[in-house]
């Protein structure tokens, strides 16, 4: 039996697409960089450079649909170059699907979301190597994407399953999947093998953090006034890592300003800018009120924002479990921790 909308390619064939891909597209695409590995812009006599991680990168892609900072008064050119993202994985996509609920609410569009959505192409892979700090199963995840991918990437052998999972996809294969192989039963067989083995590795991973998942949004209501919350943020020092890497987190402050080289009046330009819950006057209401000005209160908010507001509003948990804000922690405060610990 064979699928028709998954191929099976050689490395050779693979390669070869990336190439002509990258000198249509706008490519991204983890090398080595900073972070050990970085998304960066790749050339088509660079495809060679790219690595295709087993785990997330530490740069959440959110960043490249909605900046850390953008000038918000005049609109983005209309027909932007389309971007492709290699390397995306499962918890990003989990999170894109959060900020789609966001900026692309009907009833209140954001512009410069939807132009750089709409130009961008995500390519995503099977997660093969989870970090220490994952715990997708937690959430309600899965390793591997099962859907808002525009193509999917599964490494089986010396080859790779491509699976295209939506209109921008099947536009990028373009008419090259005429010579493409459609995957057979053996590779998808493969591909499940592979896909069970890395739950397996997250159970393990997780075995010593239990909560209730199902009943979280519900149960969580009746913790808010519970001592764990001011035991957990003891070390928390208010420095917002968590909230900027976080790959789903989208909340913004408006500033005016004036551009760079400008003097006169009239010249003021709007400029958004992430925020974070996180911070002590996040809350802060005019006249100098603040319903939120505890630390526990401040901290708890991310964990309610995340595992009871957004379930509700949306039907998905804004935790996708990827780890990055445990990496990112000063404190070294771990959410898997934390929540055994609240319903322990």
């Amino acid at each position: 039996m064979r699928d028709a909308g998954i191929f099976y390619l050689s490395k050779e064939q693979w390669w070869n697409f990336l190439k002509e891909t990258a000198s249509r597209h706008n490519v991204l695409a983890p090398v080595k960089g900073l972070f050990d590995l970085d998304f960066s812009p790749v050339l088509p006599e660079e495809i060679d450079n790219i690595i295709f991680p087993g785990a997330r990168l530490t740069q959440p892609v959110k960043s490249f649909l909605y900046p850390p900072k953008e000038g918000v008064t005049h609109p983005l050119q209309a027909g932007l170059k389309k971007t492709v993202i290699l390397g995306v994985k499962a918890c990003d996509l989990r999170a894109i699907a959060i900020l789609d609920h966001i900026y692309l609410d009907p009833d209140y569009v954001d512009p410069f979301y939807k132009e750089r959505r709409d130009n961008t192409i995500l390519v995503s892979e099977d997660c093969t190597s989870p970090r220490d700090c994952c715990f997708c199963t937690l959430t309600g995840g899965n390793p591997f994407p099962e859907s808002g991918f525009d193509l999917n990437l599964s490494f089986i052998g010396d080859g790779v399953l491509v699976e295209a999972g939506s209109e921008k996809g099947q536009l990028l294969i373009g008419g090259m999947k005429d010579t493409w192989e459609p995957a057979d039963e053996k590779y998808l067989s493969l591909r499940m093998e592979e896909r069970n083995k890395v739950k397996d590795k997250l159970r393990e991973i997780n075995k010593e953090f239990k909560f209730p998942l199902e009943d979280l949004p519900s149960l969580i209501e009746t913790k808010y006034d519970s001592p764990v919350w001011k035991d957990a943020c003891a070390s928390c020092v208010g420095c917002c890592a968590c909230t900027n890497i976080c790959p789903s987190c989208h909340c913004f402050l408006l500033t005016e300003t004036l551009p760079v080289g400008a003097t006169g009046d009239g010249e003021f330009m709007t400029v958004r800018t992430w925020d974070s819950c996180q911070s002590t006057g996040f809350a802060r209401v005019a006249g100098g009120a603040n319903p939120r000005k505890e630390l526990p209160k401040i901290f708890a908010n991310r964990f309610y924002c995340k595992l009871q507001y957004k379930p509700r509003n949306y039907g998905i948990f804004a935790c996708t479990g990827c780890g990055r804000c445990f990496e990112a922690c000063q404190g070294k405060i771990d959410m898997r921790q934390v929540l055994t610990q609240l319903f322990g």
